[in-house]
């Protein structure tokens, strides 16, 4: 009843041990932790205990019968959610853990103390039987069912300073058209960073992402997609930010090091720097095969641009953008560490990545107005 409540209020990352980006959270905020979009699992588990409790005072039949049966389902329910921790999400929640434990425990109670009675190997069967099918019909709801929101959109909550000193600013060097957000308080010169889309666009968003990120990857598709039906009209500006404290030292407790992020965020940008209309296919290219070795990603990255604009780059200009971009992440991360982090306008933030096409395309044209097609 506890996790329960603290689901539904949105206090999940206040539980000790639950701060943001922590494995925990991570599982008590992922689609997993829900039914039906909005229906938190814990709620079941809190009318299965207290069932459990009631049937305890009864001696009938019907009770014996969801005794056991609850015995099995406990158990079933274990075996899943364990199984997507380890497996699915690769991270544990000590909260979800401890109550599994305790209904491991409560469950084999019940099965010891009806061992042995009057018809219990039927009885057994039946209640194993039921249980199964019970967790498998959960299972195929989570998985292919209605889908939670994997996305919010906040406003306010970052960059608290000013961009003062905008000549020297990675972000902001250069001529061209500026863009800014957050009252003034942050610009971007278009020409002078990574962009898809025309720097004359009607909309200009900003995404800090990461090529190793799952949500960045799919985001990507569809932001490509919306481009294409829209040309000219929307420009997405691309800051690379690696999720690797090796380079990003902001990176939250909890939230694991993604490897080779630092290593491709600064192919990525050296390719743009050295060869801008070659930037999109190498950037498309470095989210379908960012699992392939840092090797291959530098060779595909010399072959698309040559080896003389590649070595022409100075690594100071490359650090200096990554280090503007993860300065950025910063302020950006206080709020929640989920990834991308969108910048639609003004201090209007879309943190993560919508279910589909149409659910992205819907927010831009309610916040930003994109023409509908």
């Amino acid at each position: 009843l506890w996790l329960t409540v603290q689901k539904l209020t949105g206090r999940i990352d206040s539980l000790i041990g639950c701060g943001k980006g922590s494995g925990c959270e991570n599982v008590l905020g992922s689609k997993w932790s829900v039914v039906f979009e909005v229906i938190p699992v814990s709620a079941f588990s809190f009318l299965l205990y207290l069932g459990v409790m009631g049937s305890s005072f009864l001696r009938s039949e019907s009770a014996r019968w969801f005794r056991v049966f609850a015995a099995f389902l406990m158990l079933t329910a274990a075996v899943w959610f364990t199984a997507l921790q380890l497996v699915v999400m690769k991270t544990i929640c000590p909260y979800c853990m401890t109550m599994h434990s305790l209904g491991l425990v409560v469950a084999l109670v019940i099965l010891y103390t009806e061992h042995g009675k009057r018809k219990w190997r039927t009885l057994y069967c039946q209640c194993l039987v039921a249980s199964v099918v019970s967790v498998l019909g959960l299972a195929a709801i989570q998985c292919y069912g209605p889908q939670p929101d994997t996305h919010r959109v906040d406003t306010g909550g970052g960059f608290t300073g000013a961009d003062t000193d905008i000549p020297n600013n990675p972000h902001t060097r250069g001529e061209g058209r500026m863009v800014s957000f957050f009252d003034g308080r942050k610009f971007f010169r278009i020409d002078a960073l990574p962009h898809l889309g025309s720097a004359d666009a009607e909309h200009v968003i900003v995404k800090y992402f990461d090529y190793t990120c799952d949500s960045c990857k799919k985001l990507h598709g569809q932001l490509d997609k919306l481009q294409a039906e829209s040309p000219g009209e929307l420009t997405v500006i691309i800051l690379p930010v690696p999720l690797n404290r090796s380079c990003n030292p902001h990176l939250p407790r909890g939230v694991k090091n993604h490897a080779n992020a630092c290593d491709l965020a600064r192919i990525a940008l050296r390719v743009w720097f050295a060869d801008p209309e070659n930037f999109a296919s190498f950037h498309d290219w470095l989210f379908q095969y960012h699992q392939q070795p840092v090797e291959i990603a530098e060779a595909k990255a010399y072959s698309l641009v040559g080896e003389a604009k590649m070595d022409a780059i100075r690594d100071e200009d490359v650090e200096a953008l990554l280090r503007q971009n993860v300065s950025d992440y910063q302020d950006l991360v206080k709020k929640t560490p989920v990834m991308p982090k969108l910048l639609l306008k003004d201090e209007m933030i879309l943190q993560g990545v919508t279910r589909d096409e149409a659910s992205l395309k819907a927010l831009l044209q309610q916040h930003l107005g994109l023409e509908k097609k």
